[in-house]
């Protein structure tokens, strides 16, 4: 809070402790303290979060980006350069734009279409595209899940909601109170979203396609039973996070 209220970097203001702040930034420390205090989280009270080492704007509309999401890019990533021809990305519910602006920034000859039913956080996500230099490469669309389109993607990623309603109430003060409820809530069982966005795989991924999503460490049986149903034809594994728990559903279309 310090660094961003003076624009000085940590190591400045640790060699220099005697340094006093005007009346004006002082004033503007003790708010954001004051918010900190609530239980806001910390990027919400800086307005930034840093994802994939760069900094993307956040605010009350977008889940903040998380470590483990990282781990769902770098499966992306990999995804895109196995693929051959036109490369086009897909991101569903894309919050603050985070999965897609990385994807684009790391693969400049990449587009993409990212779509979220919540126009503030399309605002918010448009604007991380810009500050990214990718807009002219992402496209964004107010859309329930993939409803609105008619393309199929050969990538398709997505970090729906998957906390079953019954366990928002458990969830820390910094969570349950204040990131948005629409991006949180997976419904009874956690995964209401991502089963309704596997069932529109067979109109939206192309016949050789890869689908990727975060999900509960406690759903990756269930959910694969559901992508096979969803496309008979698919190959589908659950890869684990950085801390050993079942993150990531991988569903690749025409693999069998």
């Amino acid at each position: 809070m310090l660094e961003a209220v003076t624009g000085l970097s940590r190591e400045a203001i640790l060699a220099r402790p005697e340094r006093t702040a005007d009346a004006e930034r002082a004033e503007k420390f003790k708010a954001m303290v004051t918010r900190r205090c609530s239980r806001e989280p910390l990027a919400y009270t800086l307005g930034v979060r840093e994802f994939y080492g760069r900094e993307f704007d956040v605010d009350r509309s977008t889940l903040i980006p998380r470590a483990e999401s990282e781990g769902l890019v770098d499966l992306a990533l990999a995804a895109i350069d196995a693929q051959s021809g036109h490369r086009h990305v897909l991101d569903v519910g894309t919050g603050s734009g985070a999965l897609a602006v990385t994807l684009l920034a790391e693969r400049p000859d990449v587009e993409g279409v990212a779509t979220d039913v919540d126009l503030p956080a399309l605002v918010v996500a448009r604007r991380n595209a810009q500050r990214h230099n990718v807009a002219h490469r992402l496209h964004f669309v107010a859309s329930s899940l993939a409803d609105a389109l008619q393309t199929a993607f050969p990538l398709v990623i997505a970090n729906l909601p998957y906390v079953p309603t019954a366990r928002l109430a458990e969830l820390a003060p910094e969570v349950a109170r204040f990131e948005p409820r629409i991006a949180l809530d997976g419904g009874p069982d956690g995964m209401n979203m991502i089963s309704s966005l596997l069932r529109a795989l067979p109109r939206i991924l192309t016949a050789d396609g890869f689908a990727l999503f975060e999900i509960d460490e406690s759903h990756g049986a269930e959910l694969s039973a559901r992508a096979r149903a969803a496309l008979p034809e698919c190959s589908v594994r659950v890869v684990r996070d950085a801390r050993g728990d079942d993150r990531y559903l991988v569903v690749e279309r025409g693999a069998q």
